[in-house]
């Protein structure tokens, strides 16, 4: 199969790339800088140069493969409008060339919402409120389009074997918790998650919202004490507190969500780490 990933130099991106190279597919990363595009060739892939605020220079090459896995995104107040020009220009990209490529588009737990305490899947409607909505504007064009073979995958609070990703803000001196520590975050390990990423890209005509969580969902007081280690000075924000000092980026980890893989898992699924304190 040939790949196109982009944000292959990120934590989900490399991680799908180096996957996807140890299964023997022909894979293509997506990189900005010199520094990204040496960690693409070091994995074993081949190199795009581009950028993702400018996607008329990539997006021919993209819609070539057989899948594109669109991992990137600029985390920037711009986020919204650089992930929908990216996407409109694979649209018309695969338009112009006649190609119809797989299509596996990012959304995030988050959009989901609270789950007020109940395990839910992906029959769970979204929440319009959260500041991702526009997540959500992407993929209705994306399926008006269909232009595209389009699937979503919304992975939960991903990690690595380093305790980095959302485990990062946990090595600081000093820990916050934004909210309550009871709140719980669904967690998959990055590796896992590569591999519903491969499995959906493989599966043509598989569609709709897929879930991404080996762990339904984690106390985040526990997952902070694990990470920052017993002697760690953890201190914990109320809701006010937290949105007042870091803004829409507090919103998400103070979501208490319990959320089920029950789609990906039925078509083969088989997450490695069940329990984040399996690789720390």
């Amino acid at each position: 199969m040939r790949l196109f990933v982009t944000g292959a130099s990120g934590l989900v991106g490399s991680a799908v790339l180096r996957a996807g190279v140890a299964a023997g597919h022909q894979v293509t990363g997506l990189a900005r800088s010199d520094q990204a595009a040496e960690q693409v060739r070091g994995d074993g892939a081949q190199v795009c140069r581009g950028d993702l605020r400018q996607p008329e220079v990539w997006a021919a090459e993209a819609v070539a493969a057989d899948a594109v896995i669109h991992a990137a995104a600029t985390f920037g107040p711009d986020m919204g409008d650089v992930d929908r020009a990216a996407m409109e220009a694979l649209v018309m990209a695969a338009r112009d060339t006649g190609q119809r490529p797989r299509l596996i588009y990012t959304g995030g737990i988050w959009l989901y919402g609270d789950t007020g305490g109940q395990i839910r899947d992906e029959t769970a409607p979204f929440d319009p409120a959260t500041p991702w909505g526009w997540m959500l504007d992407a993929v209705a064009m994306l399926e008006a389009s269909d232009a595209t073979d389009l699937a979503v995958l919304h992975p939960g609070a991903v990690y690595d074997s380093t305790a980095g990703g959302m485990l990062e803000r946990f090595h600081a001196p000093e820990v916050e918790i934004l909210g309550d520590p009871a709140i719980r975050w669904p967690l998959v390990h990055a590796d896992d998650l590569a591999q519903a990423y491969l499995l959906l890209a493989g599966l043509p005509g598989q569609g709709g919202h897929f879930l991404a969580t080996a762990e339904p969902g984690r106390p985040v007081g526990e997952i902070a004490r694990v990470v920052a280690g017993p002697d760690a000075q953890i201190r914990v924000l109320d809701r006010a507190e937290a949105l007042a000092r870091h803004g829409d980026s507090a919103f998400g980890p103070m979501l208490d969500q319990r959320l089920a893989a029950r789609r990906v898992t039925a078509l083969g699924w088989r997450p490695a780490y069940r329990d984040f304190t399996q690789c720390l």
